[in-house]
């Protein structure tokens, strides 16, 4: 079973561990309705690790990416995201994913249960466009920070402005020499 990079502090703060999509993932620590309330109330940062982050970079890129998701991605700016979806020939939907544009790259950001599959598909697709792939979801962790206070807590914690940080957009940086990108991409209806 694959463990996330925090799976350590879940242990060590008694969290209720158990298998999801081949990961041992974290569903709670004091008690469901508790924390229901907490992150409906305040926020909540949930361990994400699982979902998967692939990298996809080459000339062709967002030619390739207009081919394979069901939106348009070719004409977004570096910052920008979209929630997307990656279909068979036939439609039926293979997933759904959040497709980021950076400046060199693109994100790809699927579920767990998925990310065998649209490596897979990616893979099977590319032909001889040059695209290149790269899988980063067992080299890096992500997080999901989610509730009212969420953005003014990442506010302290971050050194960055994110007062100006849009819906379906990102930013990256990097603490103690540690990169990261911020996201405000949740599509719950809620930061």
């Amino acid at each position: 079973m694959h463990e996330t990079p925090l799976v350590d502090f879940h242990k060590k703060h008694a969290a209720r561990l158990v298998e999801f999509a081949g990961w041992e993932m974290p569903i709670m620590y004091t008690g469901i309705k508790e924390e229901h309330i907490h992150t409906r109330e305040h926020c909540s940062l949930f361990d994400v690790s699982h979902m998967g982050r692939l990298y996809l970079s080459g000339d062709r890129c967002a030619e390739f990416l207009d081919r394979i998701c069901t939106r348009q991605i070719g004409n977004m700016v570096a910052g920008q995201s979209r929630y997307s979806h990656v279909c068979k020939e036939d439609g039926g939907i293979l997933d759904d994913v959040i497709v980021s544009r950076m400046e060199d790259r693109f994100l790809i950001v699927c579920n767990a249960s998925n990310r065998e599959k649209i490596v897979a598909w990616l893979n099977g697709h590319r032909g001889e466009s040059g695209v290149e792939l790269d899988d980063q979801t067992f080299a890096t962790a992500m997080a999901a920070v989610q509730g009212p206070q969420a953005m003014e807590l990442l506010k302290r914690a971050l050194p960055l402005p994110l007062d100006d940080l849009k819906r379906y957009h990102f930013k990256s940086g990097s603490i103690m020499g540690v990169g990261f990108v911020i996201a405000r991409s949740g599509y719950t209806g809620e930061d």
